[in-house]
């Protein structure tokens, strides 16, 4: 009868338990297992009769228990960040590859351009020296003209240098002496006499007149 009594306390203490820890979220951490194992009497509460053990409630067989919960929580919550980090590593990735085609494409135009402008200047240096030859040329050329109407008498050579153009007119006379061409200038017509004065003016005298 004693034993009796003392399992009916246990039940009873087991009962407030449970109350107390489905109230303040406990039961899920120690469970009335747990507890029942530091409670004297535990063979007997082990044991109980079946009218009372019928009357325990099971809540705690059915409750979820929130650990899980929240760790589940915590697993979704990290998927969800991973796959984000991934979609933005690969945008990031993306990016990367257009710029370094970018690039690519910028230094094959700078080689490009590079290329083109060390063979223009190939190209203007050739011209320049084609240009200073073909003047050379014409100095040459009008100093060895001016050597035949000086060598000319000027009532003869006046009339040919009549009919000359003005720009041959002007280099020849820049490569005569400047009495020779005194004494030309006076069988020529003053018509003449301007355009080639005029066409000395506009060259600015690049063959120099013989002394």
């Amino acid at each position: 009868m004693k034993r009796i009594i003392i399992g009916l306390q246990i039940v009873v203490l087991l009962l407030i338990l449970a109350k107390a820890a489905s109230v303040f979220g406990v039961l899920h951490k120690t469970g009335i297992k747990e507890l029942s194992g530091f409670l004297p009497g535990n063979a007997l509460a082990q044991q109980p009769p079946d009218s009372v053990q019928t009357s325990l409630p099971d809540k705690a067989a059915t409750t979820p228990p929130v650990q899980k919960d929240t760790m589940d929580e915590i697993l979704v919550q990290q998927r969800g960040l991973a796959e984000a980090l991934a979609a933005r590593k690969a945008q990031l990735d993306e990016r990367e590859n257009a710029l370094k085609a970018d690039e690519q494409r910028l230094m094959a135009l700078r080689r490009e351009i590079t290329e083109k402008i060390a063979l223009l200047s190939q190209q203007e240096e050739r011209l320049a020296a084609a240009l200073d030859a073909a003047r050379e040329e014409d100095v040459r050329r009008y100093k060895d003209m001016a050597k035949v109407y000086e060598n000319t008498p000027p009532a003869k050579a006046g009339p040919m240098f009549e009919k000359l153009d003005t720009k041959t007119a002007a280099g020849i006379t820049m490569n005569m002496k400047k009495e020779k061409a005194g004494a030309l200038w006076a069988y020529i017509s003053p018509q003449k006499a301007v355009e080639i004065t005029r066409e000395i003016t506009r060259t600015g005298g690049t063959a120099a007149v013989k002394q």
